[in-house]
C-alpha cells in the first residue's frame, strides 16, 4: 500500500506540500496540484491515511504539555495547535504539568514508548538543558515560552519589544511613578518584560524605585495581581500606574484598586499582557498587549509537523503583537500632593 512519502517522492515534492494539498489548506500553483493528485491516482493511494504513515510505528497523537490549563492565556493557544493537527491527521493529549519538572520528563517518556510522535512545550522555563536529548531524537516545538540558551525550535512574540511598547505608552501618558507587577516564574517572558520595564525607565531618564516592584505567584493568579497591587498602592507616594507581565495579574490589580477607593483609569492607570477574553468582561476595558494566541499554536504545530515530516522548521518563529489601547489607561491628570516632588 502506498504511503504519503511514496506520493511526495513520486511527485517530487515534499511529504508536508502534499498533506497540505490533500486537506485544501494551502495555495498552490495548479500545475504543482495537479502533480500531486496524479501522483495519488498513480499509486491508488489513498488521502486518509496521510498522517497515519508519514513514518512506521507512529501513534497518530502529539502532547501538549501546559503548566496550567485552567489560566485562560493558554485556551487559544491550545484551539490551535489542535485545530492545525487535525487538519494533518493527528490528535492532541493535552497534558497539565503544573511546573512540575519531573512530570514533564514523565509525559515526555511517552516519546520512547512511541505512545506519541512529537511534543509542544507551553512552559519552557530557563535552564532547559534537560530538554536537548529529548530533542536529540524526537519532534519538540518550545511554544509561546522558551529557552534562548537551548537550541530547539520555538515559536514567540517579541516580548521585550512588546513590553517597551506597553511602558512606551505609560509615558506618553505622563506617568513617572510606574510600578511593576511581575512573577516568581523562571519563564524568558518574565525576564524580557521586567527587562523592558527598567530599560524604559532609564531611557525616560527616571529613577527606579524598587518599591515600586512586585512579584506574584509564579502562575499569574488573580488573587496575586491582586495581593501585589495593594501593597503597591498602599504606599504613601503611591503609584499612578501600574504595568502587569500577565492579564490574570492586571485584573487582580484593578479589583484592588477598586476596593481600596481607587478609580480606575482616573486614579491609576493599569495595564496588562496577552489579552486574554477576561480583559474586556467588565469595564473598565483593560488597556494590554495582544498576543495571536491561536496563531501561535497553530504556527507551533505546523513546525512540530515539519519535524515529523523530516522537513527543516523555523528555528525560531516570532509572531506579531499588537498594543490594544483601552479603558484602564488614561493621562496623568489627578496628581496627589507628592507628585512632582523631589
Amino acid at each position: 500500500m502506498a504511503t504519503i512519502v511514496d506520493v511526495a517522492k513520486h511527485a517530487g515534492v515534499s511529504v508536508a506540500t502534499v498533506s497540505r494539498i490533500l486537506n485544501g489548506k494551502t495555495k498552490v500553483r495548479e500545475e504543482l496540484r495537479l502533480r500531486v493528485m496524479d501522483s495519488v491516482k498513480s499509486l491508488e493511494y489513498t488521502p486518509n491515511a496521510a498522517a497515519r504513515n508519514l513514518r512506521r510505528n507512529e501513534s497518530g497523537t502529539i502532547l501538549i504539555l501546559a503548566p496550567n490549563i485552567t489560566n485562560p492565556y493558554y485556551t487559544h493557544i491550545i484551539a490551535g495547535i489542535g485545530d492545525a493537527a487535525h487538519e494533518h491527521g493527528y490528535s492532541s493529549f493535552l497534558c497539565n504539568t503544573a511546573n512540575d519538572r519531573s512530570r514533564e520528563k514523565e509525559l515526555l517518556t511517552r516519546l520512547e514508548h512511541q505512545q506519541a510522535d512529537g511534543a509542544i512545550l507551553l512552559a519552557t522555563e530557563l535552564g532547559a538543558e534537560w530538554l536537548i536529548p529529548y530533542a536529540q531524537k524526537f519532534p519538540i516545538v518550545q511554544c509561546s515560552e522558551f529557552d534562548p540558551k537551548v537550541d530547539i525550535v520555538h515559536v514567540s512574540i517579541d516580548n521585550y519589544g512588546a513590553a517597551t511598547e506597553a511602558m512606551e505608552h505609560l509615558l506618553a501618558l505622563g506617568h513617572k511613578r510606574i510600578g511593576l507587577i511581575s512573577s516568581l516564574n523562571h519563564y524568558y517572558s518574565t525576564v524580557l518584560r521586567t527587562k523592558a520595564y527598567y530599560d524604559a525607565l532609564d531611557r525616560a531618564n527616571i529613577t527606579v524605585r524598587e518599591e515600586y516592584a512586585g512579584k506574584a505567584t509564579f502562575d499569574y493568579t488573580f488573587k496575586s495581581g491582586s495581593d501585589v497591587a495593594r501593597s503597591l498602592l498602599s504606599q504613601e507616594a503611591r503609584p499612578t500606574a501600574l504595568f502587569c507581565i500577565s492579564d490574570m495579574l492586571a485584573l487582580g490589580a484593578i479589583s484592588s484598586a477598586k476596593e481600596m477607593g481607587f478609580r480606575v483609569p482616573e486614579d491609576v492607570t493599569i495595564v496588562g499582557f496577552d489579552d486574554v477574553e477576561h480583559t474586556m468582561m467588565f469595564h473598565p476595558y483593560l488597556t494590554t498587549v495582544s498576543q495571536p494566541c491561536f496563531d501561535i499554536g497553530y504556527q507551533a504545530m505546523q513546525q512540530l509537523f515539519r519535524l515529523m515530516s523530516g522537513e527543516e522548521p523555523a528555528r525560531e518563529l516570532i509572531i506579531p503583537h499588537k498594543l490594544e489601547i483601552r479603558e484602564s489607561s488614561a493621562h496623568r491628570y489627578l496628581d496627589p500632593p507628592w507628585i512632582g516632588q523631589p
